[in-house]
């Protein structure tokens, strides 16, 4: 017999050969197993684009408009199973692997709700069986497995556990779940970065040191953290499943000599630097152990939880404006500290926790030496974790002065830190507003925004690039700005003085900056500072500003730009939320009966507290809060994301804005 004859003989032969040694059918025990995962339904239902019946059969809903008995129900799951069984039979035939009853009754029901699609064999649970499962721990059989429980991009919980049991099937028999290692898992979100697989499975017990890392290009990774924004580390245990989101320092070179690489406070220090949060004490020293006073520490936490000061200048002590809003919105007495004194851990604390809103202060404390209730608020948020002694034992140390280094991590945990709210709350520092809820709100992903050449930028959405300016950025060369980029300029036209006279003030470069902006090409708007408190002073305004606009070809809008400024003594101070809408409303109704595109300028501050947006929904809103993402619960239409902007023939510092709206060309 020839070669090629008796190779035809072998080929025609094959298929009986593996179908005789793998024609398993799913038992008694199997079938009820499925049918406790599928459930039972009378009536037709849709699953991720599915019509279904009974024990998860697929069906035409026209073919059932009545509902079907159980008996009927198991009629057609049986139907279903035995094609389903045909087909894992045919994987273990085509790959000669031997299993029992319950591996088959297992990978019967892993097959019957996720389709075939799992046996190609690149995949990782699939070259597992056709190696031999023996070959692996049964903890990297469960990663492989427990994978398969997606629905689209997301991992579906109860999919995940159906993937757990089954698990628990193939490996020890165990029909009921009672005979087996307890298992569970994390669902791993990279917030922007990659990780190997965003489920990882864990027996009860077990310590997370084997959490994987993540990858970002041009980021380092800060670690994993809790739903509730608590830091995981290696040496915690799992008790059940967990949800965990990667947070991430920048990949910065630092030029500070005594912040050397791989201490604990580099990242924190580095993001923050890089974000002009904070500075070094000189061009090339941060003083990580120095120690810091009360005007500091207002104001760095103050701005990362949201509350903006006005950027006009007072006289006095540089920090007294943070004083001001800070006493003002309740954060600290009247009878304040000293802006110059040193301050402590224990204060520290009070002022977070004051400026987040933060209330829970319940459980045990960690620490050995501190119950207070704003520690305990700080620790249940995740913005303290205390310092571990050679016992083992956890201390906050609240007599203590606070260091550099150790307010760095504060500060980068408070930004980093998403207060959850209810339906029809929003938590902003410490207030709890209720939600306008006919003011639209915003919804693009913080994670499109980037960084290019300078500017900021939305992913899958056309913006455009604008500063603002007044006398304070000098002489500006135009003609460089336009080639550097810039879309647009939004241009001080004057402003009124916050003292009790409110005496209106020219912005003695208006006229060289709008000339200079519009004959460079540059589209242009104007803004107005105000600190107006009566509804003739907002007709006075709208007047000075139209007056002085006249003849400039304006494509950009006209704001109305109230900011509250000073302490007691300013003269906006206590000026109540209608009577500002109705001050902001005048303006605006000015201006766009003249012609133009009104629009109102606020921060978080003003524009959760002391506006009430659904009075002033008419017109255009520009928001500001410099960060890398805007956190604010509403949409607006313009941002101004930063005031330490470099633009060409601009020197020193300018802000920046993203415009989500050509106003050009409406």
């Amino acid at each position: 017999m020839s070669l090629l004859l008796a190779c035809m003989m072998v080929c025609m032969l094959a298929p009986t050969a593996y179908a005789a040694s793998a024609d398993w059918e799913v038992s008694d025990e199997g079938i009820e197993f499925i049918k406790q995962y599928e459930g039972f339904s009378s009536v037709p239902y849709l699953d991720n684009g599915t019509w279904r019946i009974g024990y998860g059969t697929a069906i035409d809903p026209e073919d059932y408009e009545d509902e079907i008995s159980e008996r009927m129900a198991t009629r057609l799951f049986r139907r279903d199973l035995e094609e389903t069984a045909e087909k894992v039979n045919d994987y273990l035939g085509r790959y000669d692997i031997e299993v029992e009853q319950y591996q088959f009754d297992a990978l019967a029901s892993f097959t019957y709700n996720l389709g075939s699609g799992w046996m190609n064999a690149s995949y990782k649970f699939s070259s597992y069986m056709i190696d031999g499962l023996e070959y692996y721990d049964e903890i990297d059989i469960l990663d492989a497995f427990v994978v398969w429980c997606h629905v689209g991009k997301a991992v579906d919980h109860g999919l995940a556990e159906r993937r757990l049991a089954e698990a628990m099937l193939l490996l020890y028999g165990d029909y009921e779940g009672e005979d087996s290692p307890e298992y569970t898992y994390v669902v791993l979100n990279g917030n922007g970065g990659t990780v190997e697989s965003d489920i990882v499975c864990f027996e009860v017990g077990e310590s997370l040191e084997r959490l994987p890392t993540a990858q970002r290009e041009d980021y380092v990774l800060a670690g994993w953290y809790t739903e509730a924004g608590k830091a995981v580390h290696e040496d915690d245990v799992i008790e059940e499943p967990m949800e965990l989101t990667a947070k991430w320092f920048m990949d910065v070179d630092l030029p500070f000599t005594d912040v050397p690489v791989g201490a604990w406070y580099y990242g924190y220090v580095a993001e923050l630097y890089s974000s002009g949060v904070v500075n070094g004490m000189t061009a090339k020293t941060f003083e990580p152990s120095g120690k810091v006073n009360y005007g500091q520490a207002l104001k760095l936490i103050l701005l990362a939880t949201g509350l903006e000061p006005s950027d006009e200048e007072i006289e006095g002590h540089w920090a007294l404006r943070y004083e001001d809003l800070a006493i003002e919105a309740g954060v600290v007495p009247e009878d304040f500290m000293g802006l110059n004194d040193t301050i402590s851990r224990g204060d520290i604390a009070r002022i977070a926790a004051e400026a987040m809103g933060l209330e829970d202060s319940s459980g045990k404390s960690p620490f050995q030496d501190s119950d207070d209730d704003y520690v305990m608020a700080l620790y249940n948020a995740g913005i303290i974790e205390g310092s571990v002694d050679k016992n083992g034992k956890t201390y906050f140390y609240p007599d203590s002065d606070i260091t550099r280094a150790e307010i760095t991590t504060i500060i980068w945990r408070i930004l980093n830190h998403k207060e959850k709210q209810s339906s029809n709350t929003i938590q902003y520092a410490s207030y709890t507003l209720e939600v306008l809820e006919d003011v639209a709100t915003y919804t693009r992903d913080d994670g499109n925004y980037y960084d290019k050449n300078g500017y900021r930028y939305y992913f899958g959405e056309d913006t455009w690039v604008g500063i603002d300016v007044s006398i304070h950025q000098g002489d500006i060369d135009w003609e460089k700005v336009a080639e550097d980029g810039v879309d647009y300029a939004i241009i001080r036209v004057g402003g009124r003085g916050y003292g009790r006279e409110g005496n209106m003030y020219d912005d003695v470069n208006f006229e060289k900056n709008i000339e200079g902006a519009l004959e460079a090409g540059l589209d242009v708007g104007v803004y107005y500072f105000s600190q107006a408190i009566t509804v003739a002073e907002a007709r006075e305004e709208a007047e000075y500003v139209l007056e002085h606009i006249e003849g400039y070809d304006i494509t950009y809008p006209v704001v109305f730009d109230w900011e509250r400024i000073g302490g007691s003594e300013a003269r906006t101070y206590g000026l109540e939320t209608d009577i500002l809408c109705k001050i902001a409303n005048t303006f605006c109704g000015m201006i766009e009966e003249a012609g133009y595109k009104p629009m109102v300028y606020f921060n978080s501050y003003c524009g959760y507290v002391k506006y009430n947006l659904s009075k002033i929904s008419d017109y255009a809103f520009w928001f500001a809060r410099y960060n890398d993402y805007p956190g604010f619960y509403y949409d607006f239409d313009m941002w101004q994301y930063s005031d330490t902007g470099s633009v060409s023939g601009i020197k020193g510092n300018v802000d920046l804005n993203i415009s989500f709206r050509n106003f050009a060309d409406e």
